[in-house]
């Protein structure tokens, strides 16, 4: 099994050579260090003075909860700028995050919906936040009203509390500023897609300015059937502009009106067995992992093709947010903070997915093969209510500086989550030999000629089977100091205490089963901690380490094994370096880091007996990373990053599946690569480029199924002329085949090469 490995083994075999080399090019940037003459200007755009409207490079970072330089925060830290979202028109989290190297995409997950990202081969739906408020519901979310995407990796939950295992996604809103500002843009697409946006900026009087961002959009996609529709408007005013006291009061509403896509079956996973031992010695069957055996086993060869039933199909979301922020001065070395958030996310998803349906075990999928369909129906009302408060301190005791953080949260989510059926017209619950509920029949289809309009006959509006009320109630209280010991070297120590309780309480509408209600209390402490060596103010090289943990109710609900089982435990290790050259222009970081998760549940294979999960279960995943970002002159920015990644599952505690260590996780490459460059030819003219790479993915633990390596290129060209510009996108510039999201049962096709127009106005 570690056959499979070799070529990534061989992959770090170079990174030394590779680190030094950066840090060559570093150094010898800095001493080719010469001084300029100041150049005066005459202009100023007022985008500039308040986020990231010109720049590839963030100038600060907030997700550690203060703000603060890249090079002070001891691990890797990817910033996508407002600037690079523009030039790419990437206008989802998903298209944005393609410039975060080690960040993959699910599918929707077993009737989940939104967005499922996975950060160095684990997941990561979860760990999403918004102004580093938790943001973890099930939407699909548009970038319309975000200035950053911060992208912490390694565990955080000394910040962030429970999750994080792979790292976490923070989203930086647009904030008010002094000035005035008023932009409008409209896009026009293929595959009929239609967009505008507007973002305006007033500044009330000195010391208050409000902003409104607003966004529709109306898409079809190149699987015809599938649609994107969505409008939001993101409010948001601020007092006391540079005051001792100021007060941020922003909202977010934010709809969606899809019809979802399931993508493609994968073609047959095989018909080799092997015969292992397995409890009590009786022989049990498991799948074969010799790839020559079975193939490929890629997604149907149909990129194009939809198989949902796009007049039935539906998934509605609604989100609204709503946040007070609160910051007073005290002095100069002392600030306090109290951040208020309450948030409401609704779903309602009906979906079809596509499975496949052989006539024999010899057919070869051509384009007769049958389609089925299966259901997919959930609806989730979910709310958060979090209060948090920082309090800032800079101080010295003798020579020794410290910037002291300590905070405290409180945080109330609930979650109903609802089973849905749908049932035939006549309305009945119909006993059935397996589920004991009988519903409508979804019409098949063929791979080749899909039948995907029309709504069944037969089947009536889909009714409600059985809900889970679960609540998570967080207490936590954190201390971060981070240690001046001299000029040139700095401590990181930090530990939060979490108690976090889970209940849930689950209900049968159709009495097929008995209710269950269950709860279950973690008490747990997560550490950080980092050392720093910063030489001058180019150079900083660090060392790391940080805990986080996953209780068995991570995502709310629980079940009784759940309720037994303790928390799983992670840790990361990391040695990185940071240099900023070309006068902070440009951003170059490199890190070598283990993630590893030391005690992953897994299930209990004794059945009918209610065990706490299994805590045995190890993985962990070693890799590089090399990443630059800015200006490499007044006329070119570049955006480019590497990760180099042997993830592997090391322990595998039931004994039918101990084939599995050695094996890779699921949807975890062992490399993922970006590039996007632009140049400005003339005071009029922009035109730019970059390509996306991954490695082949597995679909689940065998190591059978996978998807295919790919690279993907995209283009653009701007010309602006003052206050009016108009810019020509193209994706997928060689039509590229490839699939994005996975799950165990299919996988989601990328875009086809499509163009996009998009003409903007400033007055």
């Amino acid at each position: 099994m570690r056959e499979k490995q070799k070529s990534g083994i061989r992959h770090f075999a170079k990174l030394p050579a590779a680190a030094a080399l950066f840090g060559a090019v570093a150094g010898g940037v800095q001493a080719a260090e010469t001084v300029l003459a100041p150049v005066e200007v005459s202009a100023e755009n007022p985008q500039s003075r308040n986020g990231t409207a010109d720049t590839y490079k963030a100038p600060t970072v907030s997700v550690g909860r203060i703000q603060q330089e890249a090079r002070d925060v001891p691990q890797s830290i990817t910033s996508i700028t407002q600037q690079l979202m523009h030039d790419q028109d990437a206008n989802t989290l998903k298209e944005a995050l393609r410039n975060a190297v080690g960040v993959t995409f699910n599918a929707a997950e077993g009737g989940a919906s939104g967005d499922g990202i996975r950060i160095r081969g684990f997941g990561a739906s979860n760990d999403l936040y918004l102004d580093n408020f938790r943001d973890s519901a099930q939407y699909n979310r548009d970038t319309f009203h975000i200035d950053t995407l911060e992208v912490l990796r390694g565990p955080a939950s000394m910040l962030f509390g429970r999750g994080s295992t792979g790292g976490v996604v923070n989203q930086v809103s647009k904030k008010p500023f002094r000035g005035d500002l008023n932009q409008v843009s409209t896009s026009i697409g293929m595959d009929s897609f239609y967009r505008v946006e507007g973002d305006f900026n007033k500044a009330i009087g000195e010391n208050t300015a409000a902003r409104v961002n607003v966004m529709g959009q109306k898409a079809d996609s190149f699987r015809e059937g599938a649609e994107m529709n969505r409008w939001g408007v993101a409010p948001t005013i601020t007092w006391g502009l540079g005051d001792p006291t100021q007060i941020t009061l922003s909202y977010l509403h934010y709809k969606e009106d899809n019809v979802p896509d399931y993508g493609v079956p994968y073609n047959r996973q095989g018909p080799g067995f092997r015969t292992t031992t397995g409890p009590n010695g009786k022989p049990v069957q498991t799948p074969v992992t010799n790839e020559s055996v079975h193939g490929t086993n890629t997604p149907i060869d149909r990129v194009d093709t939809f198989y949902g039933l796009k007049d039935f199909d539906t998934e509605e979301t609604q989100t609204d947010v709503l946040t007070l922020n609160i910051e007073h001065q005290i002095n100069a070395n002392m600030k306090i903070k109290n951040a208020t958030r309450a948030g409401k996310y609704d779903l309602d998803l009906r979906a079809s997915a596509p499975g496949l349906s052989f006539a024999a075990p010899t057919e070869v999928v051509n384009d007769n093969t049958k389609i089925t369909r299966g259901r997919k129906l959930r609806m989730r009302e979910q709310e958060i209510y979090s209060n948090v408060t920082d309090f800032v301190w800079d101080f010295e005791t003798g020579t020794i500086r410290h910037n002291l953080l300590a905070g405290f949260e409180l945080t109330r989510e609930t979650l109903l989550s609802t089973g849905r059926l749908q049932l035939d017209t006549t309305g009945k619950v119909k006993p059935s030999a397996t589920t004991g509920l009988a519903g409508c029949t979804l019409p098949n289809t063929t791979v080749g000629n899909p039948v995907t309009g029309g709504v069944p006959s037969n089947c009536s509006d889909p009714v409600n089977t059985v809900t889970a009320d679960s609540t998570a109630d967080t207490i936590a209280f954190y201390m971060q100091d981070m240690i001046d010991l001299t000029p040139h070297w700095k401590v990181l120590l930090g530990a939060r205490y979490d108690h976090f309780k889970a209940s849930t309480e689950n209900k049968s509408f159709t009495k097929q089963k008995p209710a269950d209600n269950v709860s279950r209390t973690d008490k747990v402490w997560s550490y950080r901690t980092g050392l720093i060596y910063q030489p001058d103010q180019v150079q900083s090289y660090y060392v790391s380490y940080g805990t986080s943990f996953n209780p068995s109710a991570e995502a709310y609900s629980t079940d009784p094994k759940g309720a037994l089982t303790d928390p799983e435990e992670n840790a990361n290790y990391e040695i990185g370096a940071k240099w900023t050259l070309f006068n902070g222009d440009l951003a170059l970081r490199t890190a070598v880091f283990r993630t590893e998760k030391t005690n992953e549940r897994q299930t209990d294979i004794e059945p009918g007996v209610i065990k706490p999960y299994l805590l045995s279960g190890k993985r962990h995943t070693d890799g590089i990373e090399l990443e630059a970002a800015g200006r490499l002159s007044d006329k070119w920015q570049v955006f480019a990053g590497v990760a180099l990644m042997d993830p592997v599952i090391d322990d595998v505690a039931n004994p039918a599946r101990k084939y599995q260590e050695g094996n890779r996780p699921d949807n975890a490459p062992t490399y993922t690569g970006n590039l996007w460059s632009t140049y400005q030819i003339t005071s009029n003219w922009k035109i730019g480029g970059g390509m996306n790479a991954i490695s082949k993915r597995y679909t689940n633990l065998d190591n059978i199924v996978y998807l295919p390596s790919y690279v993907r290129w995209d283009a653009m060209a701007e010309w602006s002329h003052r206050d009016v510009s108009i810019q020509l996108n193209v994706l997928n510039l060689f039509d590229e085949d490839h699939f994005e999201g996975l799950y165990q049962g299919f996988a989601v096709p990328g875009t086809t090469r499509t163009a996009r127009v998009t003409a903007a106005y400033k007055f």
